[in-house]
């Protein structure tokens, strides 16, 4: 039998949607938000606070990639893997499944979608594997 996974992505959580089993898998991805400091004035020159700053969101892109390997290891098994989410995630959530030569074959369509509820996930993804494996 042959495992379609639908994965709903956003910087907040993921939705693994494996439509033959009816079942979608929350994965949390507990990400502390990006620090976007402003200058002061300090001694006539500006004080960006880069060295915190940099150091934070060098700590964010640990968890992000963290994040997104949690993600990949849920759907390892998949014959087709499609991916959806509202925002910028999905696009880098796709760009690592590029970096897999597995996994990049098994990527069936990238789209965005906007939130939704379990049922209607489910749905979508049974649809979009409906009309793109016919094709």
């Amino acid at each position: 039998m042959s495992e379609n996974v639908g994965v709903w992505i956003d910087h907040k959580n993921a939705c693994i949607i494996r439509p033959d089993e009816e079942t979608i898998q929350v994965i949390p991805s507990n990400l502390t938000p990006r620090v976007h400091g402003g200058g002061r004035r300090i001694g006539g020159t500006y004080n960006q606070g880069l060295d915190s700053e940099l150091g934070h969101n060098d700590h964010y892109e640990h968890q992000l990639h963290d994040y997104y390997t949690r993600v990949l290891e849920q759907i390892q098994k998949a014959e087709h893997i499609f991916v959806m989410g509202p925002g910028e995630a999905k696009h880098e959530f796709e760009k690592i499944l590029q970096k897999h030569r597995e996994l990049r074959e098994r990527l069936l369509k990238v789209e965005t979608a906007d939130k939704m509820t379990g049922r209607q996930m489910s749905a979508h993804v049974r649809k979009v594997f409906l009309t793109e494996l016919a094709a």
